[in-house]
Protein backbone atom coordinates (compact mmCIF):
# COMPACT_ATOMS: atom_id res chain seq x y z
CA UNK A 1 0.00 0.00 0.00
CA UNK A 2 1.47 3.38 -1.06
CA UNK A 3 1.40 6.53 1.95
CA UNK A 4 -0.49 8.64 -0.49
CA UNK A 5 -2.93 10.50 1.45
CA UNK A 6 -6.58 11.36 -0.73
CA UNK A 7 -8.23 14.14 -0.12
CA UNK A 8 -12.28 14.05 -0.69
CA UNK A 9 -11.83 15.85 -4.36
CA UNK A 10 -8.38 14.01 -5.24
CA UNK A 11 -9.81 10.28 -4.41
CA UNK A 12 -10.72 8.75 -6.97
CA UNK A 13 -14.81 7.44 -7.39
CA UNK A 14 -13.79 3.84 -7.43
CA UNK A 15 -12.71 4.11 -4.24
CA UNK A 16 -16.25 4.61 -2.55
CA UNK A 17 -17.19 1.45 -5.09
CA UNK A 18 -14.82 -0.11 -3.54
CA UNK A 19 -15.93 0.28 0.03
CA UNK A 20 -19.34 -0.81 -1.19
CA UNK A 21 -17.95 -3.44 -2.34
CA UNK A 22 -15.86 -4.63 0.90
CA UNK A 23 -19.63 -4.34 3.14
CA UNK A 24 -20.72 -6.46 0.25
CA UNK A 25 -18.39 -9.03 0.48
CA UNK A 26 -18.75 -9.03 4.77
CA UNK A 27 -22.39 -9.51 4.23
CA UNK A 28 -21.99 -12.29 1.59
CA UNK A 29 -19.18 -13.99 3.61
CA UNK A 30 -21.76 -14.10 6.76
CA UNK A 31 -24.40 -15.36 4.30
CA UNK A 32 -22.13 -18.23 3.09
CA UNK A 33 -21.10 -19.62 6.36
CA UNK A 34 -24.65 -19.60 7.23
CA UNK A 35 -25.27 -22.04 3.97
CA UNK A 36 -22.39 -23.74 4.49
CA UNK A 37 -22.88 -24.79 8.04
CA UNK A 38 -26.70 -25.85 6.87
CA UNK A 39 -24.98 -27.64 3.33
CA UNK A 40 -22.41 -29.82 5.61
CA UNK A 41 -24.39 -30.24 8.89
CA UNK A 42 -26.08 -33.45 6.75
CA UNK A 43 -22.66 -35.23 6.11
CA UNK A 44 -22.02 -34.41 10.01
CA UNK A 45 -18.80 -31.88 8.96
CA UNK A 46 -18.92 -28.03 9.60
CA UNK A 47 -18.24 -25.35 7.46
CA UNK A 48 -14.39 -25.03 8.96
CA UNK A 49 -13.84 -28.78 8.36
CA UNK A 50 -15.40 -28.28 4.68
CA UNK A 51 -13.17 -25.53 4.04
CA UNK A 52 -9.77 -27.52 5.32
CA UNK A 53 -10.90 -30.63 3.93
CA UNK A 54 -11.48 -28.63 0.35
CA UNK A 55 -7.82 -27.08 0.40
CA UNK A 56 -5.80 -30.27 1.16
CA UNK A 57 -8.46 -32.12 -1.66
CA UNK A 58 -7.25 -29.41 -4.17
CA UNK A 59 -3.52 -29.85 -2.91
CA UNK A 60 -1.56 -31.69 -0.36
CA UNK A 61 -0.92 -28.75 2.11
CA UNK A 62 0.77 -28.29 5.84
CA UNK A 63 -1.78 -26.75 8.00
CA UNK A 64 0.38 -23.52 7.96
CA UNK A 65 -0.17 -23.01 4.07
CA UNK A 66 -3.54 -23.95 4.57
CA UNK A 67 -3.95 -21.43 7.18
CA UNK A 68 -2.61 -18.47 4.88
CA UNK A 69 -4.45 -19.89 1.89
CA UNK A 70 -7.87 -19.67 3.47
CA UNK A 71 -6.78 -16.53 5.20
CA UNK A 72 -7.13 -17.84 9.14
CA UNK A 73 -5.28 -18.60 12.13
CA UNK A 74 -2.68 -21.44 12.04
CA UNK A 75 -3.94 -22.32 15.10
CA UNK A 76 -7.60 -22.61 14.56
CA UNK A 77 -6.47 -24.62 11.23
CA UNK A 78 -4.45 -27.01 13.61
CA UNK A 79 -7.54 -27.73 15.47
CA UNK A 80 -10.01 -28.58 12.63
CA UNK A 81 -6.87 -31.06 11.01
CA UNK A 82 -6.59 -32.58 14.42
CA UNK A 83 -10.21 -32.89 14.59
CA UNK A 84 -10.15 -34.46 11.15
CA UNK A 85 -7.34 -36.82 11.69
CA UNK A 86 -9.10 -38.19 14.67
CA UNK A 87 -12.11 -38.91 12.72
CA UNK A 88 -9.85 -40.51 9.70
CA UNK A 89 -10.40 -38.26 7.15
CA UNK A 90 -7.08 -37.12 7.00
CA UNK A 91 -3.86 -38.21 7.96
CA UNK A 92 -0.56 -36.37 8.40
CA UNK A 93 2.38 -37.52 6.18
CA UNK A 94 6.58 -36.50 6.44
CA UNK A 95 7.08 -33.20 4.82
CA UNK A 96 10.68 -33.64 3.10
CA UNK A 97 10.86 -29.82 3.27
CA UNK A 98 9.78 -29.01 6.95
CA UNK A 99 10.42 -31.98 8.98
CA UNK A 100 8.37 -30.20 11.80
CA UNK A 101 5.16 -29.05 9.91
CA UNK A 102 4.04 -32.32 8.20
CA UNK A 103 1.86 -32.86 5.34
CA UNK A 104 -2.15 -33.45 5.18
CA UNK A 105 -3.36 -35.78 3.21
CA UNK A 106 -7.21 -36.72 2.78
CA UNK A 107 -7.85 -40.45 4.02
CA UNK A 108 -10.23 -42.50 1.82
CA UNK A 109 -12.67 -42.03 3.99
CA UNK A 110 -12.21 -38.32 3.26
CA UNK A 111 -11.95 -38.37 -0.03
CA UNK A 112 -15.36 -40.06 -0.02
CA UNK A 113 -17.01 -37.20 2.36
CA UNK A 114 -14.60 -34.64 0.19
CA UNK A 115 -16.84 -35.97 -3.14
CA UNK A 116 -19.98 -35.82 -1.25
CA UNK A 117 -19.26 -31.78 0.02
CA UNK A 118 -18.38 -31.33 -3.49
CA UNK A 119 -21.97 -32.42 -4.91
CA UNK A 120 -23.81 -30.78 -2.03
CA UNK A 121 -21.52 -27.36 -2.99
CA UNK A 122 -22.39 -28.39 -7.27
CA UNK A 123 -26.19 -28.49 -6.53
CA UNK A 124 -26.19 -25.38 -3.95
CA UNK A 125 -24.01 -23.26 -6.76
CA UNK A 126 -26.29 -24.23 -9.66
CA UNK A 127 -29.48 -23.34 -8.25
CA UNK A 128 -28.03 -19.60 -6.70
CA UNK A 129 -25.93 -18.90 -10.22
CA UNK A 130 -29.21 -20.11 -12.04
CA UNK A 131 -29.63 -17.00 -14.52
CA UNK A 132 -26.68 -14.81 -13.79
CA UNK A 133 -24.60 -14.29 -16.45
CA UNK A 134 -21.35 -16.36 -16.42
CA UNK A 135 -19.92 -13.39 -18.07
CA UNK A 136 -20.64 -11.23 -14.99
CA UNK A 137 -19.36 -13.89 -12.73
CA UNK A 138 -15.86 -14.61 -14.19
CA UNK A 139 -15.72 -10.53 -13.66
CA UNK A 140 -16.20 -10.93 -10.65
CA UNK A 141 -14.17 -13.34 -9.59
CA UNK A 142 -11.37 -11.99 -11.70
CA UNK A 143 -11.96 -8.47 -9.85
CA UNK A 144 -11.94 -10.18 -6.32
CA UNK A 145 -8.50 -12.59 -7.50
CA UNK A 146 -7.16 -9.22 -8.38
CA UNK A 147 -7.90 -7.06 -4.95
CA UNK A 148 -7.11 -10.71 -3.12
CA UNK A 149 -3.39 -9.87 -4.83
CA UNK A 150 -3.26 -6.28 -4.03
CA UNK A 151 -3.96 -6.78 -0.37
CA UNK A 152 -1.19 -9.41 -0.33
CA UNK A 153 1.60 -7.54 -2.02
Amino acid sequence: MGSDQYTPATRPASADTLRQLVLEIFRLNGALLRHGAALTAPLGQTQARWQVIGAVAEETRTVPQIARRMGMSRQSVQRVADLLAKDGLVRYDPNPDHVRSPLLVLTRKGERIEAALTDVGHDWAARIADGLPEADLERTVGTIRELTHRLDT
